[in-house]
């Protein structure tokens, strides 16, 4: 009776390849490990890479003047004389007249990339046009594409809403590329913000006057 008995063609045809079945499944599971491991660490290691390499910008902290004197030229020697007005708001208004503070970065930039360019005054005005405060009283120099920063606080409302920048600035020859100067106004209240960016303007009579 035990010779006729018919086991499934499945069980008979496992009996005869099953083993070579169970070490395939093993291999491909330990590759599987393998390539999820070695994932893992890759993945591990640009994130140390990452945080190895990424450095938080520092806080502001005013610019260091005798750093960036200009001991070589002299304001007589610069063929190149301007002056720009940069629109700055320390607050603005809404809700009917409510102020809404903000926090403005004034940013001079040499766009040249040969050549410098010199600051000679930086002057804060308040909204009635008195003079608040100098920021920048002798020669400077900024290097091909260097750039400076001033800050006006949140805190300091003394500008008003019609506050401004004066920036005269000389360079050595008429092909030199002016400087790009901004006002960037920054503010938050509770879950809302706002940012927005003023340019200069040129002031071609500003030395005639003053």
């Amino acid at each position: 009776m035990g010779d006729d008995q018919k086991y499934p063609e499945w069980l008979l045809w496992f009996s005869e390849h099953g083993v070579r079945v169970l070490i395939l499944l093993a291999i491909a599971f330990i590759a599987f490990v393998y390539s999820r491991s070695r994932s893992n660490t890759e993945q591990r290691l640009d994130a140390i890479r990452d945080s190895v390499q990424f450095e938080p910008p520092r806080s502001y902290a005013p610019p260091n003047l005798d750093a960036y004197l200009a001991t070589d030229v002299t304001v007589r020697s610069l063929t190149v004389h301007q002056a720009a007005y940069v629109p700055v708001y320390s607050h603005i208004y809404y809700d009917g007249g409510r102020p809404y503070l903000l926090e403005a970065t004034l940013s001079i930039r040499n766009i040249d990339p040969r050549h410098p360019v010199y600051v000679s005054a930086v002057e804060y005005y308040d909204t009635d046009g008195k003079l608040s405060k100098k920021l920048v009283d002798r020669l400077i120099a900024l290097g091909p594409l260097q750039t400076i920063d001033f800050l006006v606080e949140r805190h300091d409302v003394a500008g008003g809403s019609g506050a401004n920048f004066i920036v005269e600035w000389h360079a050595a020859g008429p092909d030199i590329s002016p400087p790009l100067i901004e006002a960037v106004m920054v503010g938050r209240s509770g879950t809302n913000a706002i940012s927005f960016v003023r340019r200069s303007e040129p002031l071609p009579g500003w030395m005639a006057t003053q």
